[in-house]
C-alpha cells in the first residue's frame, strides 16, 4: 500500500472519530473541570485525559486489533455482544441523539438567534443527519473531509486566542484532589459506549478502502492517535481556559454558561458567533455517527433483511420526535441502564486487552457476571433507593469514588478462573457416561 495514500486515509478517518465522540457535552464538559482546578489544572488535564480520552481510544484500538467487539465478547456469551450494543442502543436513539439536536438548536442556533422556532429546527436537524448519514459507504469520508476540518479550525482559533489572551490567572480553589476529581467526571461523560457503537462503522470503512488484515489494523491504530491528538488539544485548550476563570467566575456557574461567559470575554460576538456553529458541529457530526452505527446495528442483526436507508430514516424521525416532546422525561429512565453498562463495557476492554494471557474463559465470565450484577445493583439504588441494595453498593470499596464494581470485577475474574476447568471437565464426564 502507499504509504502516501495510507496517511492521507488514516487522518480523515482519524478526524471522523474525533467527531464522532466530541459532542456538545464534551464541548461544554472541559471548562467548568478547569475551573474547578484552578492553578493545579494540569494535575486536573491528566485525569480528564485518562477517563476522557485514553479509555475510550483505547478501547476501540483494542476491538479493532481483534476485527470487532463481538471477538471479545464471543468468551463470554454469544449473545452478549448483541446484549451490549441494544443497550447503548436505547442511550443513543432515545437520550443521546435527541440532545444533540436540543443542544445545537438552544446553545447554538438560538444562542445566536434568540427568536428562533424551536421545532422547525428539529426537523430540519434530522433531516440533514439523514441526507449525510444515508449512504453508509461515504458518511466517514463526508465527515472527515468536510465538517470535522471547520470544527477543529473553529475550536482551534478559539483555544489559541483564549491561551495568549486569558481572561484572567488561575487561582487557587477548594478542590482538594483535582485528578481524582477530573478522572471521576471524565468517566462519567460515557465516551467508551461511542467506542463499542462506532467501531463496526470504522472498521467497515477502513475495509471499504482496501486494508484488510495487518494494513486494518494499522490504519485503525493511526487513526485512534489522530483522534487522540484532536482531543488532547482541544480538551487540554477548554481546561486551561476554564482554569483561568477561576478567580472571576463563581464555583456555582452551569456548565453552558461558563462556556459562553469565557468565549465572550475572549472575542467578544465574534467569538460568541464561531461558538454557536462549532456547538452546531459538534452536535451534528456525533449525531450522524451515531445514527450510522445504529442504522448498520439493526440491518446486521436482521441479516441483511432491513434496508439501510429505511432503518436510517426510521432512527431518525424516532430520535426527531423524542427531541421533539422533551428528552428529559426519558432521561431517569435511561440513566439506570447507563449506570449498569458502562462499567461493563470497561471490563471488557480490560479483558480484550490482556486476551492472550488470559488462560480459560471463565476468567470472561466470571469477571462481567458479578460486574454487571453490583452495577445491576447501582443503578437499581440510584433509580429506586432501595435501603438494602444500597447498604450493599456503599460497603464495596471505592463506591463514593465511583468505582464499586472493581472488586466485584476481580473476585469474579479469580472465581471463574479457578472453577472454568472443573465444570468443563464435568461437562465431558457426563457427556462419556451419556
Amino acid at each position: 500500500m502507499d504509504k502516501r495514500k495510507q496517511m492521507i486515509d488514516s487522518l480523515f478517518i482519524g478526524l471522523a472519530l474525533f467527531a464522532t465522540y466530541f459532542g456538545a457535552g464534551n464541548l461544554i464538559f472541559p471548562p467548568i473541570l478547569g475551573l474547578q482546578s484552578g492553578n493545579n489544572f494540569i494535575l486536573g488535564i491528566i485525569g480528564l485525559v485518562i477517563s476522557g480520552i485514553f479509555i475510550p481510544v483505547a478501547a476501540i484500538v483494542v476491538i479493532g486489533i481483534h476485527g470487532s467487539a463481538n471477538k471479545i465478547t464471543e468468551h463470554i456469551s454469544k449473545n452478549c455482544y448483541n446484549l451490549c450494543i441494544m443497550a447503548v442502543m436505547f442511550i443513543v436513539l432515545f437520550v443521546g441523539n435527541p440532545r444533540t439536536a436540543a443542544t445545537a438548536i438552544e446553545l447554538g442556533v438560538q444562542g445566536v438567534f434568540p427568536s428562533a422556532p424551536y421545532a422547525p429546527f428539529v426537523v430540519i436537524y434530522f433531516i440533514l443527519v439523514f441526507f449525510i448519514a444515508k449512504d453508509k459507504g461515504k458518511v466517514l469520508d463526508k465527515v472527515g473531509k468536510y465538517i470535522t476540518p471547520i470544527l477543529f479550525a473553529i475550536l482551534l482559533i478559539l483555544i489559541i486566542l483564549g491561551i495568549v489572551r486569558p481572561i484572567g490567572t488561575p487561582v487557587s480553589t477548594e478542590l482538594k484532589n483535582p485528578l481524582i476529581n477530573s478522572l471521576l467526571q471524565g468517566y462519567q461523560t460515557g465516551d467508551i459506549l461511542v467506542s463499542f457503537l462506532m467501531a463496526s462503522v470504522f472498521l467497515a470503512n477502513i475495509e471499504s478502502k482496501g486494508y484488510l488484515g495487518n494494513d486494518k489494523k494499522k490504519i485503525m491504530t493511526m487513526a485512534s492517535i489522530v483522534a487522540f491528538i484532536g482531543l488532547f488539544i482541544v480538551y487540554g485548550g477548554l481546561f486551561y481556559m476554564g482554569a483561568c476563570g477561576s478567580g472571576i467566575f463563581p464555583a456555582d456557574i452551569g456548565r453552558a454558561e461558563l462556556l459562553v461567559a469565557i468565549n465572550r470575554k475572549v472575542g467578544g460576538q465574534v467569538a460568541m458567533n464561531a461558538l454557536g456553529i462549532s456547538v452546531i458541529l459538534a452536535c451534528f457530526t456525533t449525531a450522524v455517527g451515531q445514527a450510522t452505527a445504529g442504522a448498520d446495528f439493526f440491518v446486521t442483526l436482521s441479516k441483511g433483511k432491513f434496508n439501510y436507508k429505511i432503518t436510517m430514516a426510521c432512527l431518525c424521525i424516532l430520535s426527531g420526535l423524542m427531541a421533539l416532546i422533551g428528552v428529559d422525561r426519558i432521561v431517569m429512565f435511561a440513566n439506570p441502564i447507563y449506570s449498569a453498562v458502562y462499567p461493563v463495557l470497561v471490563v471488557i476492554v480490560l479483558l480484550g486487552v490482556f486476551s492472550k494471557i488470559i488462560p480459560n474463559d471463565g476468567a470472561y465470565k466470571g469477571a462481567i457476571i458479578l460486574t454487571l450484577i453490583y452495577s445491576v445493583c447501582e443503578a437499581l439504588n440510584t433509580a429506586l433507593h432501595i435501603d438494602i441494595i444500597g447498604g450493599f453498593v456503599n460497603v464495596m470499596p471505592f463506591a463514593s469514588n465511583g468505582f464499586g464494581w472493581v472488586i466485584p470485577c476481580i473476585v469474579g475474574f479469580i472465581v471463574g478462573l479457578a472453577i472454568y476447568p472443573l465444570m468443563k471437565s464435568q461437562k465431558l464426564i457426563k457427556k462419556k457416561e451419556c
